[in-house]
């Protein structure tokens, strides 16, 4: 009897180290995987981290989780199912006013901008995405405008820079137009991942569309201080003035003094925005690619 007892203890030993043996293997088995790196990079907010000014995520707030950009009240601000998380919505009477801007978005000397949209075609006037102020001027520093064309397949983007600089150069505002053999397809009904960067080294523009970096003509990549023709020199690295305020979906005119009213073609954005980041440097082909893919994979 004690030795069938023995026996039995022993064999429930065994048993119970061979469980125990088997849910430790289990729960190796059962760990999460990490994900596979993009770019050598494993979250979007990775990819040139260092020089990220200002990141709007629009997960139900209109904050800047980077505090460079504050003090934000929206008008008729609504938010949407968006490319990771929540997207902001844009209505005919929407927008998100930011009454301080810090000197990491004021003092940039080269710039990318990075966001995602859901639109469709417009007419009656322009839409801004977003637009950097500038007290003393009726354009902005630095502002994107999608230009109305009604029904249509393709989008006529204009980027706007700016050079105020003393002496002043004759070229110190630039808008950079993608229209005739230039306009963008099929960018409405989708979301779409707009990225473009201007590189104050080189002195040149450049776009992205879904990662893929377009080929433009020297004429709308290289920018100038003045003619060419006549022996201007590169336009060099950007520089603001009388910077005040900021705006998401519309104009600086929408946000009253010392701006006069919005003229009628100055219309809010209606669409779709979603991750809109400004960074303090030209993202390289790679970054641009990893940013798309990792913000697409929603991490």
């Amino acid at each position: 009897m004690k030795k069938n007892k023995s026996i039995f203890l022993l064999s429930f030993a065994l048993a119970s180290a061979l469980f125990v043996s088997c849910e430790d293997s289990i729960d190796k088995v059962n760990s999460p995987i990490p994900y596979e790196s993009i770019g050598g990079y494993n979250n979007s907010d990775d990819v040139a981290a260092n020089h990220l000014v200002s990141k709007f995520s629009f997960d139900g707030n209109i904050a800047d989780s980077k505090s460079n950009i504050t003090g934000g009240m929206g008008t008729n601000v609504n938010y949407e199912t968006g490319m990771k998380g929540e997207a902001y919505k844009g209505s005919s009477s929407s927008f998100i006013a930011y009454n301080t801007v810090g000197n990491p978005v004021v003092n940039l000397k080269n710039i990318t901008v990075s966001m995602w949209i859901k639109t469709d075609p417009h007419t009656g006037g322009a839409q801004s995405l977003f637009m950097l102020p500038k007290k003393t001027d009726f354009w902005g520093n630095i502002f994107t405008l999608i230009e109305g064309t009604g029904p249509a397949t393709t989008m006529l983007l204009k980027n706007h820079i700016q050079k105020d600089v003393t002496p002043s150069i004759p070229w110190a505002g630039q808008f950079i137009e993608h229209g005739g053999a230039n306009v963008l397809n099929n960018m409405f009904g989708a979301w779409k991942h707009i990225v473009w960067t201007y590189n104050g080294t080189s002195s040149t523009y450049s776009i992205y569309i879904d990662g893929q970096k377009l080929d433009l003509p020297a004429s709308i990549s290289k920018r100038y201080a003045s003619d060419p023709l006549t022996g201007g020199a590169g336009f060099g690295e950007l520089a603001n003035s009388e910077v005040s305020k900021f705006i998401i979906g519309g104009y600086q005119q929408h946000l009253g003094a010392p701006w006069g009213n919005p003229d009628g073609w100055m219309l809010n954005y209606t669409g779709l925005m979603d991750e809109f980041r400004i960074y303090d440097s030209a993202l390289t082909d790679n970054e641009v690619v990893a940013l798309y893919k990792l913000e697409k994979d929603k991490r």
